[in-house]
Formats: C-alpha cells, structure tokens, sequence
C-alpha cells in the first residue's frame, strides 16, 4: 500500500464515523470534505534564501443539513472526541441560518459514478537544498540577461502534495491524491530614475512538466527590461492587442459573470443569456475535466457531481453557466459540477491558423496597444462597464515602438468580447484556463 492509499483509508474511516456522529445528532444530510497535504517551499532573493518552509496541513471539514437548515464546522483533530466536537458545533450552527430548500446533498442519480485516471499525483522528493538550488538557477538566469537586471524580489520554487476527501451520508466516497509544483520569478530592472519589476511563472502537476528555471527567469528579466523607460500616450479609442497572459484576465471576467453566484444575486449581465450571440461566432470556449494533469481536472465537484466536456461558448453563443449544486437549485437549472469552479477551459477562434503567433497579431494591430499587464480593479459585472490600470507596448506598423505605463483602459465587457477580432495561436495555460492573445478592434485609452 503506497503512503497516499493508507492516508486515504484512514481519512475514509474518519469520514465515516463523523457521518455516523452526526446521524446521531439529528443531521438530515452530512457532508465530509478533507484536505491532507506537505508542501515545500524555498524563496531566494539575491542569492539568499529568505525562506525555507516545510509544512504539513490537514483540515477536515463537515457540512450538516438539519430541519432544512445548512451550516459547518472545520476542525483538524481526527480523534473521536474530535470529531463529536466538529460535528457538534456544525449542528449547533444550524441555529443561527434559516431554512433553505436549495440546502441538501446532492440526489444519487447527479453523483460520479465514473472516476478516469487524471495522473494528477507526482510528487517530489527533493530536500529544502534541492529547491533551493532550483531556485537559485531562475535568479542567476535573470540576473545575467541583462546589465539593468540588478536585484530581484525574489525566486519561489514551491512543491506540494497530498490526498483529498469527499464523503457524504448520500453514499458518495472518493479520494483524490494530487500533486502541485510550481516556480515564479521577480527581477528587477534599473534604467535612468526608475525600476521595473518583471514576473513570470509556472505551474504543473508534474515537476519535470515545469518550464526550466532558465526560461522563467529569461521570460521574467525580458519582461523587466521591456518594461524600461514605459511613457502615457494620448487619450484616445484604438484597438487593443492582449497578449496571452493578459487575456486569460478578460476569460476570468467571464467565468464570474457566468457563476452561479453572481447570477443568483442578479450580479451579472448573462443572467437569462443562454444561446445570446456574446462573442464573434468564430470564438470558441470548450471546458475539459478530465485532461490528463490538467490543473483544473477533477471527476467530480464539491458535492461530488460529475463535470462535463462541453461547449461553454459555441459559434460565439453562450451555451451554459458554471453551476455548482446550490446555486443551480436556486436558480431552477441543472448543475454543471463546477462545485469548485471551472475545469480547464480552452479559448479558441476557428479563423486562427498555426502561424498567428504574437507577432503576427501585432502585425494584424498595425497601430494599437498592446496589453501586458492589468492592475487594480474596476469591473462592474452588473452592467458590464470595465476599466483598469494597463502597462504594456505602443505599436506602429506591426512593431513596437515603446513601452507605455500609467494609462488606464476602458470599455464594456459586452463590447470587449463582441469586439473579438482574432485570437491568436500563442495560447499560454495559467490554471484552469488556456487562451491565446486576443485583438479587440477598440477601446479608451485614459493618457494624457
């Protein structure tokens, strides 16, 4: 029996007789979520590793519904008195919430019944040592692209791994051992008067799956150094490019206002939008459970619901929402086990051809901006107005010219994605999500 199997036969035993305290208690329903993971963590900011964590984390937690009224309790001690005690305050909390008929477990026809290998255990043996000197190799790789690459804040090697749970009185019981690696690197970049910092990161199942700490500290000291000498440009309505990382900003934008929470609290402008035409109909938005470690692969949600490989966006129509089980019984819909959010979501246009890479967008810009970065906040998913904080590059005949920083942008997200004109074959993953760059024929730009 391998380590993770003998933690997830005790976590089962302990999921059982929380159920069974509770049970006793006067539950209606029970719903048992466990977390168990050991997670490794070195930092190293100019050539000093100002971090050195290895950690162990273990929460359980218990859901109760009890005379139609939902409440929990989270605890980390899997003892018997432990778990009397969990299950005790989570029906003691009940007193405090009012009766919700879109409160119970899920019926055991919507439970997974199929559970496919998504290879998403892979974890490291490595010492604090060994991902240090991983780290290390990001740092010296930025520190040495360039001569105004002269500090940094900081390389992050992080790896973890660790077994979840989910259990319910409906009969539902599955584990899930899971990996996660990931590196992020920050350097900095001098010129006359001024720093920038750049960023760039990875995440994997796999460690050997990890872009090279060469490249993230390339791509990251590039991304500083461009940065350099960054000028406002004149208020004015031009297309506007963003690049891969970027526009995995604008599909997260969707996603929230095609939750089920935003659409119960009647916080979004989708709601009622199913078959609308929302983007050009060469836009195409597909959502994949079940990559092969995938980052955002699961065979069931939070309520243990299955999801589902399905056209989110077809032909530039809106096909369906992200619905945990609560919200789509608020909502009177079917839910689409996204309990934990969306599953690997693939944005692409069928005009996009292997060669329209980034620079062949830019050329297809002609004159514009391209947006590397977005900072702050200003979205109003109810009406749909955006505006935010934008560093990126001013462009001339398909080249850049110059950077450009202290601009803000400004449109309507309903424009912004039925102003779609190309998405580009440069598609990056960042998590759950995979985009190419996105060309939007136009929006404000705030300068001078």
């Amino acid at each position: 029996m391998t380590q993770w199997q003998s933690v997830a036969a005790e976590l089962e035993h302990s999921a059982g007789r929380a159920m069974e305290f509770a049970q006793r208690s006067g539950a209606e329903g029970t719903r048992v979520e466990v977390e168990a993971a050991e997670s490794s963590t070195v930092t190293v900011t100019n050539r000093v590793q100002t971090e050195r964590s290895f950690r162990g984390t273990f929460e359980m937690t218990i859901t109760v519904v009890r005379d139609g009224k939902r409440a929990f309790a989270k605890s980390s001690d899997l003892s018997n008195d432990g778990l009397r005690k969990i299950v005790d305050a989570a029906i003691e909390n009940t007193a405090a919430t009012e009766p919700d008929p879109a409160a119970g477990l899920a019926d055991s026809l919507e439970l997974a019944k199929v559970f496919p290998e998504l290879d998403l255990y892979h974890p490291l043996d490595w010492s604090l040592d060994d991902i240090g000197a991983h780290a290390q190799r990001a740092e010296d790789a930025a520190l040495a692209h360039g001569p105004s690459i002269k500090a940094s804040k900081g390389v992050t090697v992080r790896t973890v791994s660790g077994v979840s749970l989910l259990a319910t009185s409906g009969g539902f019981s599955a584990t899930t051992p899971w990996s996660a690696h990931s590196i992020a690197c920050a350097p900095v970049a001098f010129g006359a008067g001024e720093k920038q910092i750049g960023f760039w990161s990875d995440t994997s199942r796999a460690f050997d799956d990890l872009a090279t700490p060469e490249e993230v500290g390339a791509v990251a000291a590039r991304r500083a150094m461009g940065a350099l000498g960054a000028t406002q440009i004149p208020t004015q309505l031009c297309p506007v490019l963003f690049e891969a990382s970027a526009s995995v900003e604008l599909l997260s934008e969707l996603v929230s206002l095609a939750s089920g929470d935003a659409l119960d609290r009647g916080g979004s402008f989708l709601k009622g939008g199913i078959d609308s035409l929302l983007f050009p109909p060469h836009v195409q938005l597909s959502e994949d459970p079940f990559v092969r470690r995938g980052m955002a692969s699961r065979c069931f949600d939070s309520d243990g619901i299955p999801g589902l490989r399905r056209a989110v966006v077809e032909d530039g129509r809106l096909k369906g929402y992200f619905l945990g089980l609560y919200a789509a019984r608020r909502l009177n819909l079917t839910p689409t086990g996204n309990g934990y959010g969306p599953h690997n979501l693939e944005l692409s246009s069928t005009q996009a051809r292997p060669g329209d890479d980034f620079t062949a967008m830019m050329r297809r810009l002609h004159r514009g901006l391209v947006v590397t970065q977005m900072v702050g906040g200003g979205v109003n998913r109810l009406t749909g107005d955006f505006s935010r904080g934008a560093k990126g590059f001013w462009v001339e005949n398909g080249e850049i010219r110059f950077p450009v920083g202290g601009i803000t942008i400004a449109s309507n997200l309903r424009q912004m994605f039925g102003g779609v004109q190309a998405i580009g074959s440069d598609a990056t993953t960042r998590g759950w999500a995979t985009s190419g760059s996105w060309l939007i024929d136009a929006m404000k730009i705030g300068g001078v």
